[in-house]
């Protein structure tokens, strides 16, 4: 109850928010102003580019809409008086949908992002708009009676950004401005607290200062360029897993960036996932995609490799990039990209009788993994489809039955998991693994996927145990999600202090003068033997600043060498938050270092 109270004090002060700019932007045309997690936002064109500090005032004029009292008053509206009153008062954006929900129904309106205009699934006559004061909005509401129902301390407008109009980026581009809102200054102060914390943490942020990954924009958007120390951590995550994966019995593969349009027709993609792939056409006027997933291309390989039970469980894996094509409003750092995507991907294809302990498999190997990079916080999600709203092909039992055969799983492992209806992929149910990132939202940072349905569309065989022709399941399974997205959730979660074995550079070496450089190349040929990933620091700059230049790139461990040390072969070492460890020869430090790195330690 308290959260729909909250819902709709947020939703009043996205209304009291446009009325405000209004009144300071006599020109404002307004898009959508929804609630979203912990606030809301409004998108809007004005003649003039908002600035951060123009918040200021916009938080002013709201809270006198909010001392003043006004009532929030609703009005059923013919659908054709709407018309003409947004286009009278040039509100073109408000009678594009109007005009939408006229003629295609509510659903055009829901498609487009903006479901909390309608409420039916209809083509409408009649539409509501709310009164608050000089400011008419088309809404569906509800929203407080009245603006002194709001504490005039509980919100704060947070950031401005651009938003393509519906999110098409082929459309206008307005302004965005974000706020959040809680029922008190308390529970404010607290949000705005964790927002503090979540931006010193942000993976772009942290990526710039750490040398991570660079966007150029003549490269494009969504098109991260890894840099060395980027690229190092994906590459020590990549033979991680392969190491893990080989020794389970997966077989690694490699696929096409291009595939002709007909994998796609025979998959099932290109009816459900076309408007999110790259396409080109050939000079003989063949479509080919940018490959967007690795299943139509493994699936291809299994009819090469499989004809009878015997040659399963097969397990295809492979780390090549992908390519999708994200909206540009959608575009996240590492987060979210169009590409490369370098999924940590597997297939493994099964009997049914096989898939209950290749399920299980899959779950001890996400937690071992897991264990060792750090991630306890986390839990499953069986993600269902729901037959009321939705329609799945095939056959209601089958789908019941892979979906018994993961919850089945997961009570066995004794593993913490929620049931979502509406969350399966429209070839199965699913296994999703949730975690909360810095500010506190629920995120999916990983999924396995029972196929019930594109083995059969595909034609894919195995000959069973009494002669006869079955299709396979299919196990889809991407235990770190993509590469790129791990490492985003990994400086986050970590601030960028990455543990020793994932570092990029996991030691640096200062010799105080350049009388000791020789002493520490040393060190370094030593370090170097021992696959040590580390560099010598013997610049001209003062030692203390040259420990802050290690403690800012969050080097793990920094060793100072001078003649003390040069005299007794010893190293003094600095680790990384806890400062001066003292004096170590130079064998017990790789010793060290070498076995923490084996045991993959998260001290």
């Amino acid at each position: 109850m308290a959260e729909q109270k909250l819902e709709v004090i947020r939703h009043s002060l996205a209304h009291i928010m446009a009325a405000a700019v209004q009144k300071l932007h006599p020109e404002a045309q307004f898009g959508v102003g929804p609630v979203v997690e912990n606030g809301f936002y409004y998108d809007m064109k004005l003649n003039s580019t908002l600035k951060p500090e123009d918040l200021k005032a916009v938080e002013k004029e709201m809270r006198a809409i909010i001392g003043s009292k006004v009532d929030f008053e609703r009005e059923d509206w013919d659908i054709d008086k709407a018309i003409e009153y947004f286009a009278d008062h040039k509100q073109p954006f408000k009678v594009e949908l109007l005009n939408d929900l006229k003629t295609k129904g509510s659903t055009a309106v829901a498609d487009a992002g903006d479901s909390d205009l309608v409420d039916v699934a209809a083509k409408v006559t009649t539409v509501s708009v709310y009164k608050t004061g000089n400011f008419v909005d088309l809404c569906r509401g509800p929203h407080v009676k009245n603006t002194g129902d709001i504490d005039a301390n509980g919100f704060k407008l947070t950031k401005i950004s651009g938003a393509y109009w519906r999110g098409n980026e082929d459309n206008p581009q307005l302004q965005r401005i974000y706020g959040v809102a809680f029922e008190d200054k308390d529970q404010l102060q607290k949000n705005l607290q964790m927002l503090e914390e979540a931006e010193k943490r942000d993976h772009r942020k942290l990526s710039e200062q750490l040398g991570i990954y660079m966007l150029s924009p003549v490269v494009g958007a969504g098109l991260p360029l890894m840099l060395p120390r980027g690229e190092k951590i994906k590459a020590i995550l990549k033979d991680y897993m392969r190491q893990k994966e080989e020794s389970l019995g997966y077989k690694y593969v490699s696929t096409p960036v291009l595939a002709h349009e007909e994998l796609y027709k025979q998959s099932g993609h290109a009816d459900y996932y076309t408007d999110d792939m790259f396409s080109l056409t050939d000079s003989e006027g063949q479509r080919f995609y940018i490959k967007p997933m690795n299943c139509p291309h493994h699936h291809q390989i299994y009819k090469k490799l499989v004809t009878s039970y015997r040659d399963l469980p097969l397990k295809l894996a492979e780390d090549d990039g992908l390519y999708r094509h994200e909206l540009s409003g959608t575009l996240t750092g590492l987060i979210r990209v169009r590409g490369p995507i370098t999924q940590n991907d597997a297939h493994i294809y099964v009997t049914e009788q096989q898939c209950e302990e290749e399920f299980g498999k899959f779950i001890d190997l996400f937690k071992e993994v897991y264990k060792e990079v750090g991630i306890k916080d986390y839990w499953f999600r069986l993600s269902l489809p729901d037959f009321k709203k939705d329609k799945f092909v095939g056959k209601k039992s089958t789908w019941e039955n892979a979906s018994n055969i993961i919850r089945k799983v997961l009570k066995d492992k004794n593993v913490d998991f929620v049931e979502a209806e509406g969350e399966a992929a429209f070839y199965g149910p699913k296994a999703d693994i949730q975690v909360k990132n810095v500010l506190g939202k629920e995120d999916t940072i990983a999924t396995c996927q029972v196929d019930i349905l594109v083995p059969h569309r595909m034609g894919l065989k195995y000959v069973d145990e009494e002669g006869e022709e079955k299709a396979p399941l299919i196990i889809h399974r991407a235990i770190l999600g993509s590469y790129e997205r791990f490492m985003a959730f990994m400086i986050e979660q970590t601030a960028g202090v990455f543990p020793l074995w994932l570092a990029p550079e996991q030691v640096r070496v200062l010799p105080i003068s350049e009388k000791f450089v020789d002493y520490a190349q040393s060190i370094s040929s030593k370090l170097k033997e021992n696959g040590v990933r580390h560099q010598v620091d013997d610049s001209s700059e003062s030692l203390g600043k040259r420990i802050r230049n290690a403690e800012l790139m969050k080097v793990p461990y920094v060793v100072v060498v001078g003649e003390k040390e040069q005299e007794s072969k010893t190293v003094a070492v600095r680790k990384y938050g806890q400062g001066d460890l003292g004096s170590q020869s130079v064998d017990e430090f790789v010793t060290t270092l070498l076995k923490n790195t084996s045991e993959r330690s998260l001290d």
